[in-house]
């Protein structure tokens, strides 16, 4: 009998060693751990960050890992819920095909490293684990009715191969922490994800129950073991068109390979569109007083994006969550202001008028040929046969070494007095399809960027080259990484 696919997932989490790992994947993790790290300390001086960051402290428990960038030691549960909020809160993080694996990958592994006393290999090895499990869930899925940062159920099976592997758990145990993970994975609501705070908590609440699943399963607690791909299991609730072969390719394609860093808060999908913008206004000094119009052409998911975010706006009341994905707002904010940083989704700055009244000059229109790229590039193909249209997706033989992140926008600046200027971009700086040298360049300047307001220099520098050679660190060095990346005053 062929094995399923809980038991292979299994078994190579527990055959695979660090020395397996090819040298590139180990340091796209490192570009991953600055990126998330970063992202947690932008989201640190939200609303909705400081009001969960209060909110765990609150919750108490034994001190068992660290909340960043505070400082404060909670348990090991408690700091995962709060770090991933905060990397989660300004939609600031890093994604891969198929899924955002970063705010567990990242953030469970660190906390469960933290308090078991993991080398950087350990931390390593684990992070990208769970890049190329997560990855896969959410390719399997791709055929369903949620997609992005809404597959929270990935922190559920990230969780519980991160803690399965950092603990040792044999193959049938890992087998029973993914089942025990996702015998409730969790559905987000449209409304909750577009327009409540409570946007931040998809991987707070998931990622510590997949961490609990593991340690349960050492305990001899058992889950279903085709929870899956069996009758009544998860590809048949989550995925119209269920995608096995999302979970092939374990130990020779890296999922990994495919990480692309966001360089502002927001979708990834108005990336291309505030790349040309900031490259137009750097050029030309433009007056954002003097806009006539912009005009957007996009592909069709940055369309549809902006279409389900539209009903949630509500002008200078709107929340920073829906105006993560608002095109308008992000262009209007990105022109008067020359950046796009967590600044432009603070209250006090959402309510200006005069980005409001630019963004309603704001036009999107469908850009077929974006599409027709994005298409062409996607690992998902669509094939027609005798029984019509359906997606075919393998990751066998994946070949990766030309995947680009194909989010294609053109922009068109109109001025009053007539002038116009013009931008177009395929690949947003920081993705996949970008050098591998422009992107850790990239992901060094956030990491930098964001933590400026915490760290002295020396601690920020010092962090970085910490994690830039992760993989000679004990498990001593990997806590004072932790503690490089926590502010003096707390």
């Amino acid at each position: 009998m062929s094995k399923g696919i809980s038991e292979r997932i299994a078994e190579w989490v527990v055959q695979t060693q660090y020395e397996d790992l090819p040298r590139r994947v180990v340091e796209e993790a490192k570009n991953q751990i600055l990126s998330v790290i970063a992202a947690v300390h932008a989201g640190h001086f939200s609303d909705s960050g400081r009001t969960v960051s209060k909110t765990v402290k609150e919750w108490g428990g034994d001190k068992e890992a660290t909340m960043i960038p505070s400082g404060e030691r909670v348990s090991l549960h408690n700091a995962i819920y709060a770090n991933a909020a905060l990397s989660m809160a300004l939609d600031y993080d890093d994604y891969l095909f198929a899924a955002h694996t970063g705010h567990s990958a990242v953030l469970a592994t660190l906390a469960l490293a933290e308090h078991l006393g993991a080398s950087g290999k350990d931390f390593l090895l684990a992070q990208v684990l769970a890049n190329e499990v997560g990855g896969r869930l959410g390719a399997s899925a791709i055929s369903g009715p949620l997609n992005g940062q809404m597959w929270s159920f990935v922190h559920l099976v990230n969780g519980a191969v991160v803690a399965g592997k950092l603990l040792g758990l044999d193959a049938p145990q890992i087998q029973s922490a993914i089942g025990i993970a996702l015998s409730q994975p969790n559905f987000p609501l449209r409304a909750g994800f577009f327009a409540s705070d409570a946007k931040i908590l998809l991987a707070s609440m998931t990622a510590p129950v997949g961490v609990q699943a593991a340690q349960l399963a050492a305990n001899g607690l058992r889950g279903f073991p085709s929870i899956l791909e069996g009758e009544d299991g998860f590809d048949r609730v989550f995925a119209t068109q269920p995608l096995p072969g999302a979970f092939e390719g374990f130990g020779k394609v890296w999922l990994t390979d495919t990480l692309s860093y966001k360089l502002y808060p927001g979708c990834a999908y108005l990336g291309t569109t505030i790349d040309c913008i900031l490259s137009l206004q750097r050029q030309h000094s433009i007056d954002a007083k003097k806009v006539k119009a912009v005009h957007v052409a996009a592909g069709p998911i940055t369309l549809a994006m902006e279409a389900m975010s539209a009903k949630y706006l509500h002008g200078s009341d709107s929340l920073p969550v829906t105006l993560n994905f608002s095109l308008g707002y992000s262009v209007a904010a990105a022109l008067i202001d020359k950046e796009l940083t967590a600044r432009q989704f603070m209250r006090e700055r959402i309510k200006d008028a005069a980005t409001w009244d630019l963004a309603k000059r704001v036009v999107l229109t469908l850009d077929e040929t974006a599409g027709q790229r994005m298409r062409e590039r996607s690992l998902v193909k669509t094939v027609s046969d005798d029984h019509g249209e359906r997606y075919d997706l393998n990751l066998a033989n994946a070949d990766l070494t030309s995947f680009r992140m194909s989010f294609g926008s053109r922009v068109r600046i109109e001025l009053e007095d007539g002038r116009t200027f013009e931008a177009e971009q395929e690949v947003p700086f920081g993705a996949m399809g970008r050098p591998f040298d422009d992107r850790r360049k990239c992901v060094e300047d956030k990491f930098r960027r964001e933590t400026r307001y915490t760290l002295r220099k020396e601690k920020m520098e010092r962090a970085v080259d910490m994690v830039l050679h992760l993989e000679q660190a004990n498990s001593a060095q990997l806590r004072e990484v932790v503690r490089l990346c926590c502010s003096e005053r707390s």
